[in-house]
C-alpha cells in the first residue's frame, strides 16, 4: 500500500485525480490543507509527514518550501506548478535535491518554470489538467447555440470586457443571444476590490451593462457546479489575457460547448489551432457562421473526445499512478 499525501492550500485541481486513486487498489490518500500560500498547522504537517510515503504539493508554495526542507530521506516528492508560483518567491527556497518530480500542467508552463528557475529537466515533467468529462456531458438545451458561457471573471486579466463586447455584436444582430457568466462576483474578494484599478475596471463593465438595451441578456450566477450551468451554454469563452491551462474552456467542450479561445501564450499547446481566434470580431464571425446552420453533432462529438482523449480522468489519473509507482519504488523495494 502507498501511502500518498496531497498538500496545499487549494486541492480543487486535484480533487478528481486524489478520488480517482483512492478508488484504485494500493492507494491509501490523506490530505494536509494549508489556510493560505504559507499558512499552515505545523503540528498536523509534521503528523502528515511522518505517515507518507510519496507527498505531493499541490502549488509550489510554502507548502513546496516546508515539504523540501522537512522530506524525510526514505520519503519521495512530488511538486505540480500551475503559473502563479513563477510570479512568487517560494521557488528559490526550493530545496531541488529533496525535490524527485516537478509537474507542470501544460507545455507552455513547463517552459516557463524552466526559464524562470532553471529546475533539472530530468526533475520535470508535464501531465494537464483534469476535467469529469462524464460529470459535465448532458444533453443541452433547445437555444443553447445562443447561449455565451464564461466561468470565472476575476481577476481583470479574466476580461470580461470582451466578453461582454461578443454579446453586444451578437446581440444587435439577433436577440437572442445571451452571456451566461458563473463564477464569484469582483466584490466578493475583498483583496481584489481594495484595488483601485481592478475596483474601476469593474465598475466601467458594470455601468455599462446597466445602461445597455441588451442588459437582461447579461445573466450573472454565483460559485457552484457547472454541470447543470453548461446544459445551457452552447459557446464556451476564454477571453483571457493569459493563462496556464484554464480549465474553462475543457470543461466546455466536454459538454459539447464550442469553445471561443482569444489566442493567449500557450493555448496553443493544449488547445486545436482552430479554436484559437486572434479578436473579438474574428471570434463573432465564427459563432455567427456556426450558427448559421443546425447544431452539428458530429461536430460535438469530436470536442468530447478531444477532452476525453487529453484531459480525461481516466487518462491523466493513469498517468499519475505511473509517476507516482516509479518515484515510490525505491521507498517500497
Amino acid at each position: 500500500m502507498t501511502k500518498i499525501l496531497f498538500a496545499g492550500h487549494d486541492l480543487k485541481f486535484a480533487r478528481i485525480i486524489m478520488d480517482r486513486l483512492a478508488s484504485r487498489s494500493g492507494f491509501e490518500i490523506k490530505t494536509d490543507e494549508w489556510s493560505g500560500h504559507n499558512a499552515h498547522d505545523e503540528e498536523h504537517s509534521q503528523a502528515c509527514l511522518e505517515w507518507a510515503d510519496v507527498i505531493v504539493c499541490e502549488w509550489g508554495l510554502g507548502n513546496a518550501v516546508w515539504y523540501s526542507q522537512h522530506k524525510k530521506p526514505h520519503q519521495q516528492l512530488i511538486v505540480r506548478m500551475h503559473l502563479q508560483e513563477r510570479d512568487t518567491i517560494y521557488p528559490h527556497s526550493f530545496n531541488m535535491e529533496n525535490i524527485d518530480k516537478i509537474i507542470a500542467i501544460s507545455p507552455y508552463v513547463y517552459e516557463e518554470f524552466y526559464r524562470t528557475f532553471n529546475f533539472p529537466r530530468e526533475k520535470m515533467t508535464m501531465i494537464y489538467n483534469v476535467v469529469d468529462t462524464e460529470k459535465v456531458d448532458g444533453p443541452k438545451t433547445e437555444d443553447a447555440k445562443y447561449h455565451l458561457g464564461i466561468i470565472g471573471i476575476c481577476p481583470q486579466r479574466k476580461r470580461l470586457d470582451l466578453a461582454v463586447d461578443m454579446l453586444d455584436k451578437l446581440w444587435h444582430l439577433d436577440n437572442r443571444y445571451k452571456l451566461f457568466v458563473k463564477g464569484k462576483m469582483p466584490q466578493e474578494y475583498s483583496w481584489l476590490w481594495n484595488k483601485e484599478e481592478e475596483r474601476e475596471y469593474y465598475e466601467a463593465i458594470f455601468n455599462r451593462i446597466e445602461k445597455a438595451p441588451w442588459k437582461d441578456a447579461v445573466i450573472f450566477e454565483g460559485f457552484g457546479d457547472i454541470s447543470e450551468w453548461l446544459s445551457k451554454v452552447g459557446i464556451i469563452l476564454s477571453t483571457s489575457d493569459f493563462e496556464s491551462f484554464h480549465l474553462s474552456p475543457s470543461e466546455g467542450m466536454a459538454s459539447g460547448a464550442y469553445p471561443i479561445i482569444l489566442n493567449w501564450d500557450g493555448s496553443d499547446t493544449i488547445y486545436p489551432k482552430e479554436y484559437l481566434l486572434s479578436d473579438v470580431e474574428e471570434a463573432v464571425e465564427r459563432i455567427l457562421a456556426l450558427n448559421s446552420k443546425e447544431m452539428d453533432a458530429e461536430l460535438q462529438a469530436s470536442l468530447k473526445e478531444y477532452v476525453k482523449q487529453h484531459f480525461g480522468a481516466e487518462k491523466v489519473t493513469n498517468q499519475w499512478e505511473e509517476l507516482i509507482v516509479n518515484v515510490a519504488e525505491p521507498v517500497l523495494s
